[in-house]
């Protein structure tokens, strides 16, 4: 069986159901990328937010975080400016997805032949 192509759009905040979302979203990358599937992950929206929180050192998903990281395609920046996380998310070296009018584009991941999951 050929590996999966998947984009796990992450659009949540680190709040209420949102915090089960975004750990299942990372999970859910590891178990991907462990079976040597193709996984990238994309935070837009509120979740521009989660990536700043998460990519500090003492968030209790950080090492999580970590783990997944080589799968990060990046953050919004048009999500990060408008939340506020614009900043953080350049310090902590996240890359910013512009592609779309200042979007990440959720039309490049479907012409690479990525299903896109949504948390």
């Amino acid at each position: 069986m050929a590996p999966f192509k998947v984009a796990l759009l992450i659009n949540s905040k680190l709040e209420g159901a949102g915090q089960s979302a975004i750990y299942r979203a990372l999970m859910g990358a590891q178990e991907l990328r462990k079976a040597g599937d193709d996984v990238v992950i994309v935070f837009d929206g509120a979740g521009s937010t989660a990536a700043a929180e998460m990519a500090q050192s003492g968030h209790r998903f950080h090492a999580l975080f970590t783990d997944v990281l080589p799968a990060v395609r990046g953050v919004c920046r048009f999500c990060a400016k408008s939340y506020g996380v614009l900043d953080a998310v350049q310090a902590a070296g996240l890359h910013l997805l512009e592609d779309d009018r200042g979007h990440a584009s959720l039309r490049a991941l479907l012409l690479e032949g990525r299903q896109i999951i949504t948390f």
